[in-house]
């Protein structure tokens, strides 16, 4: 196995910026420009990002996490101080954390639709405090948009051909488990003959109920995995997964292991393991719910409101019996 696969690159591939450079990016993607955008160099700064969505980015600023001064403070106005700590709390993070550029471009399009109350300040007894001068939102909204997917449609179909005809021609299953309970979403659904741009899973299914004996050795993890290939937020390259749902899906991986009394790289039949599904995890929430939806990290996947896995178990276990 290459010993590269699904690792990660955080010394490499890492970088430091303010908060509120978040909103100045999205001004620049808009075509705003002026002086803090010129003084910071945030046009050369987006270029890094754009052309490398995976860069991790380091939020640092006035204080520590604790809200002790850093050497920052006194290099920073209270104006600048006061639109970081806006976007971290709007963001739902801390100084220190660290997120792909991707991630923190997808949290700004969900949490801070305008630079209302950020950019621009209500009047107040003593007078305003210093406006930028595209606080008025314009290029902002213009530019507030998600980064490119790290797999275009045609980089998609380009894996999604070779991937579907290696499943067509195994004998053979390699799967992260988790997705054993996607499939049975899938399954249970309405339009389940319908195979999907983004990955496999019609595909797999459709190798299990062909021949339900077939061998399928279970990992952790995407690079070795037949359904991941074609979706978009997946980079042939690494193995890896970059979708914000990532850590969430490592989870679900290692407990849908315990829940099964497997680990990785056990190799059973499809019957054998839908038998085990059946028996062990009868409702998606066992593996794929939260009680408390605590951050965007962490949120129930949507198999979980609705009844489409338990309609696809059912599915399955006749197919499969």
């Amino acid at each position: 196995m290459n010993k590269k696969l699904e690792a990660s690159d955080f010394n490499v591939n890492r970088m430091e910026i303010e908060p509120r450079w978040l909103l100045c990016m999205n001004c620049v993607r808009g075509g705003g420009n002026c002086e803090c955008i010129k003084n910071y160099r945030i046009a050369e700064l987006y270029k890094k990002i754009d052309d490398n969505p995976e860069l991790h980015l380091t939020l640092v600023g006035s204080f520590d996490e604790i809200g002790a001064r850093t050497e920052r403070f006194y290099t920073q106005t209270p104006a600048e101080r006061r639109k970081d700590l806006d976007v971290l709390q709007r963001l739902g993070l801390a100084y220190g954390d660290t997120r792909s550029a991707r991630d923190l471009f997808y949290r700004s399009t969900q949490n801070i639709k305008s630079l209302e109350g950020i950019c621009r300040y209500p009047d107040n007894p003593y007078g305003k405090w210093p406006e930028c001068e595209l606080a008025d939102g314009e290029f902002y909204i213009k530019g507030n948009k998600q980064l490119r997917y790290a797999q275009n449609p045609e980089q998609m179909e380009a894996m999604k051909v070779p991937s579907c005809q290696a499943l067509a021609e195994t004998d053979r299953i390699v799967i992260r488990i988790h997705h054993l309970l996607c499939i049975t979403c899938f399954a249970g659904r309405g339009n389940n003959t319908v195979p999907l741009k983004e990955d496999n899973l019609m595909e797999a299914w459709m190798k299990f109920r062909e021949n339900p004996d077939i061998p399928v050795t279970l990992v952790e993890g995407p690079g070795e995995c037949c359904i991941c290939p074609p979706c978009h937020s997946y980079i042939p390259e690494r193995g890896i997964c970059v979708a914000g749902c990532h850590l969430r899906d490592r989870k679900k991986d290692l407990d849908t292991f315990v829940a099964l009394g497997l680990s990785p790289g056990d190799t059973l039949t499809a019957r054998e393991l839908y038998k085990r599904i059946g028996e062990r995890i009868p409702h998606a929430k066992i593996i794929c719910g939260y009680d408390t939806d605590n951050s965007y990290e962490w949120t129930s996947c949507g198999g979980t409101k609705n009844d489409a896995f338990e309609q696809g178990l059912a599915i399955n276990l006749e197919y499969l019996k």
